[in-house]
């Protein structure tokens, strides 16, 4: 009887932490989502761009202020997909294969030049903010990454020795005794602190985009999904859910949210769900002792986790692949549980939001970006899209202006590879998941 309601007061406590939940992003609170009529669709126009995400955005601003008309369609509202509902962490983000990783893949000159350009793509965000005024809370804060098992942190020792050798780049390991300098807790054993990464309110950032593309002359129509593409002599027929136009040229920028309408793409990407929950309001005691630095963070777990203070410095926002499936209460339980593994002060503690968007990963686990079969891309950031997008983006208009330096990166003619029998639905990452999630667990 007495564990009977001991069990029931801790469910009664359960309860209590996610009540009056919002299932919506956190950001949205400061960079609402509004009611849009979409405007009329032109009869023709030189530049369609199919995706209103920062990826979008960025090659419509180049091409705008170059003089083409732009169209940009969105399937849904403005922001509705992954580019406000990220966790606005910008980095170089070159560690999902390592250097040797890419050695292997790509060779030592392309590898470096990889590399080389990827520590660029935070300065890059920031001067686009600057040069476009946008108010979005942009700080050079820093990356704090953690190793959760002992043998991890040898490895990112390694891995960071191969990283400074190939770039330059300003980091230094991190011992376990002094981990509590970065991050307030004990779980760790040492990590790897790199001071280029920064964070941004990813609401605010899209919305100044928005603004700057719409400012520059280019149409940006919600609520208007391309259903299909037909080549024409001399351009593409695009058939929408508001109706049909010719464009010159077509740009796929729809990365987590390729749909049937592209299906070469569609086999190449790997829609995932990412997924974070932000805390109430926390003392700013607290706040100062569990993130004394105000990093981005994240750590070595397989099932990937990652986490910062809230633009504000009032909340801690904490994501990661917590399901396959969009159910922001699910999901919310397995961060919360994730995130008192890190931090385990905030058992009694509110989440005050819980909701996710799809990125999306390369089978090569590289982006990309080019022209296939008369449609330019850029798509597949792998997690790491606020800064990538941006950037990609910005080289696609430049590619399609046929700007020469300008729109070259050390990215260009990758293959993007797919595999047999892909069509397009990850059925297969659920399990993955779940398994990497034991390994956790079991501390293997």
């Amino acid at each position: 009887m007495h564990n009977a309601a001991n069990g029931g007061l801790r469910s009664a406590a359960l309860k209590d932490v996610f009540d009056r939940m919002r299932l919506a992003p956190y950001w949205w609170d400061a960079a609402p989502r509004v009611a849009q009529s979409p405007p009329p669709l032109p009869d023709q126009v030189d530049v369609l761009v199919i995706g209103a995400g920062y990826t979008g955005l960025c090659a419509a601003l180049v091409l705008a202020k170059a003089g083409r008309s732009v169209l940009v369609c969105e399937a849904g509202f403005l922001g509705a997909g992954a580019s406000t509902r990220n966790g606005g962490m910008l980095g170089p983000s070159f560690h999902k294969l390592g250097v040797q990783g890419l050695i292997a893949h790509y060779g030592v000159d392309r590898t470096h030049g990889i590399l080389k350009e990827s520590i660029g793509f935070v300065a890059f965000v920031k001067d686009l903010i600057e040069d476009e005024g946008i108010d979005c809370d942009f700080r050079r804060t820093g990356r704090f990454r953690a190793a959760s098992r002992r043998g991890h942190y040898d490895t990112m020792a390694r891995e960071l020795e191969s990283q400074v050798a190939a770039t330059g780049i300003e980091a230094e390991l991190v011992p376990r005794e002094q981990v509590r300098e970065e991050i307030g807790t004990d779980r760790f054993f040492g990590g790897v602190r790199y001071t280029i990464d920064g964070g941004l309110h990813p609401g605010k950032y899209h919305d100044g985009l928005v603004r700057s593309v719409i400012s520059a002359g280019a149409t940006v129509a919600s609520h208007t999904e391309v259903t299909g593409i037909r080549k024409a002599p001399a351009s593409f027929i695009v058939t929408t859910s508001r109706g049909d136009f010719s464009a010159g040229e077509v740009v796929v920028c729809t990365n987590g949210y390729t749909g049937s309408a592209t299906p070469w793409f569609k086999r190449r990407v790997l829609p995932i769900r990412s997924s974070l929950i932000a805390t109430e309001e926390l003392d700013a005691g607290l706040i100062d002792r569990l993130m004394p630095t105000g990093r981005m963070y994240g750590d070595s777990r397989r099932v990937m986790a990652y986490y910062r203070p809230s633009s504000d410095g009032k909340r801690i926002l904490f994501g990661g692949r917590a399901a396959s499936a969009d159910n922001p209460v699910v999901n919310a339980r397995k961060l919360r549980l994730s995130m008192l593994d890190v931090f385990p002060e905030l058992k009694d503690v509110r989440i005050s939001h819980s909701w996710s968007g799809l990125v999306a990963y390369a089978f090569d686990h590289v982006p990309h970006l080019g022209c296939q079969d008369g449609l330019w891309y850029a798509m597949g950031y792998c997690g790491s899209g606020v800064a990538r997008a941006s950037y990609f983006g910005t080289k696609l208009g430049h590619k399609i202006l046929g700007n020469g330096e300008a729109g070259r990166t050390a990215f260009d003619d990758i293959p993007m590879p797919t595999k047999p029998f892909y069509t397009g639905n990850p059925w297969f990452m659920a399990p993955i998941i779940q398994w990497h999630r034991l390994l956790d667990r079991l501390g293997i």
